[in-house]
């Protein structure tokens, strides 16, 4: 029977209506969830195995079917990993440069990765093993690798599972070397106990223009027990001031030559929430257990500085400040009110004595003070930013903070010169962003050369302070710079009391 011309057209539209319905079912769409488990795909070689083969000097090409396994350790999410990624497994880690960026999308930390070798370059840069797309030929002879292509990615590099564990190995940098073949090289690490060293602590991780590095160090024998953590300028945060506490850090072991590196994939990776190891310029923090609690300084020569005192210069606003000089490198001998250096000192206290007190009598006498005196010294004379901090563990389940000090003013050797303005103010947590200046009594507290005092100084925080569960950090501090002209003073402060409801 003929068909209706009709119809045909009719039945024609039904068979293309379903071809499309058919091929739109099979289509993946991008909302579609990645698929799961692992590639088709089983390593052959160990990264420990395969990096032996290169030794020194040309990069070595990779000729047979190897196939290393890893996990994603640091990608260039935070961009302080710049066209690379490392990867490591049970045995060791690799670089893998490549080219493009963003490849955190592709390649995040925590994926499974397998690698096809074939067709790959094995080099190194200045010790750090890695693995390019071809032979870098200006720095052929000192091992360079060019990038992989980005085309030629999917290639060698099959995505496996996301979201493996990573667990940190917890060394000493004794363990670590700066060997070609070094078990830690481009893996993740952890060490414990660990501080920027005070010279860093006025610094960001890196700076507007260039890389940063940065001298992190252990409390004991900080002089061999330190390695340099080294941050990419354009990484998110390169302008973050460092971590100014103590505790544990995590990041990814290199080195350049004979230089000891670490790599951080951001700052979460610095837990530096501790207080700072024990030191001349001040250690630990102040416990409110039962009000009131005070502080003199008459051990200061035998003991140093009580716990949760420090002593600060380069303060600002917004900035704790950079550990203080310390007179002598220590506070065991004491220091006359007309001593003209720089630092902070063990002064005897205005207290008991009078203004025309001689060196003799000041050495001998008990009562202490904890004093400072200011120089010129551009960036370094603590004019402005000197300052006496005291860290408080926390006010958990505590109110109506209140704060009693004596503020000396003590060389008097001559006429009235420069006068120290002086201001009390409170930043909470181990690393304060910001400082808050509270009212004292008497409104204005100086000191000036030439003057003798001891003036009584109160502080009430009122509700400020009230329950918290942070450690907070309260400071007499100048953040102005000294007025007049000729000798600057020789300021102490004595009979620290902290009370309390």
């Amino acid at each position: 029977m003929k068909m209706n011309p009709k119809n045909k057209w009719i039945n024609m539209a039904a068979v293309v209506f379903a071809t499309c319905l058919f091929t739109m079912s099979c289509e993946k769409k991008f909302t579609d969830p990645p698929i799961l488990g692992e590639p088709d795909i089983v390593a052959n070689i160990t990264i420990k195995d395969v990096k032996a083969r290169y030794t020194s000097g040309v990069p070595v090409a990779i000729t047979d079917d190897a196939v290393i396994e890893g996990v994603v350790s640091c990608d260039d999410k935070s961009g302080n990993y710049y066209q690379q990624i490392a990867i490591q497994d049970a045995t060791g880690g690799v670089l893998l440069r490549l080219a493009g960026n963003n490849h955190f999308n592709n390649y995040p930390v925590g994926r499974k990765v397998y690698v096809k070798l074939k067709g790959l370059y094995l080099g190194q840069y200045s010790g750090t093993l890695q693995f390019g797309g071809g032979v870098d030929t200006p720095y052929m002879n000192q091992g360079g690798v060019t990038l992989l292509a980005v085309n030629l990615q999917p290639q060698h590099i099959i995505k496996g599972a996301l979201n493996q564990p990573i667990i940190p190995q917890v060394v000493n940098v004794s363990q670590l070397t700066t060997n070609l073949q070094d078990k830690y090289v481009s893996t993740v690490i952890k060490l414990e106990g660990f501080e920027f060293a005070s010279g860093e602590l006025g610094k960001n991780y890196a700076g507007d223009n260039q890389s940063g590095n940065r001298i992190i160090q252990g409390c004991t024998t900080p002089t061999t027990n330190k390695i340099t953590l080294r941050t990419s300028n354009y990484s998110n945060f390169a302008t973050v001031r460092v971590a100014q506490g103590n505790g544990d850090i995590i990041g990814v072991y290199s080195f350049f030559g004979s230089t000891k590196q670490f790599t951080i994939r951001d700052t979460t990776d610095v837990r530096f929430y501790g207080p700072r190891c024990p030191t001349a310029a001040g250690n630990g923090s102040i416990n409110l257990s039962a009000s009131p609690v005070t502080i003199d300084f008459d051990n200061i020569g035998t003991s140093s500085l009580p716990a949760g005192v420090y002593v600060k210069q380069d303060a600002t606003s917004l900035d704790l400040g950079n550990e203080g000089t310390v007179y002598n490198g220590n506070f065991n001998t004491g220091t006359a009110w007309n001593q003209t250096s720089l630092g902070f000192k063990n002064y005897a206290s205005a207290t008991g004595l009078t203004s025309t007190a001689t060196s003799t009598v000041q050495n001998a006498s008990t009562n202490r003070a904890l004093g400072f005196r200011q120089t010129g010294t551009a960036g370094s004379g603590g004019d402005p930013g000197a300052a006496f901090a005291f860290q408080l563990a926390n006010t958990t389940g505590k109110s109506n903070l209140q704060l009693e000090f004596k503020l000396q003013s003590l060389d008097a050797s001559a006429a009235i010169a420069r006068t120290a303005t002086w201001r009390v103010d409170y930043g909470v947590g181990q690393s304060p962003a910001a400082f808050s200046t509270v009212a004292t009594s008497p409104a204005l507290i100086t000191t000036t050369f030439g003057t003798f005092s001891n003036t009584t100084v109160t502080v009430n925080f009122g509700s400020a302070l009230n329950n918290i569960s942070q450690p907070i950090w309260i400071r007499i501090v100048a953040l102005t710079g000294t007025s007049g002209g000729g000798n600057r003073p020789s300021t102490g402060i004595d009979d620290v009391k902290f009370s309390w409801n």
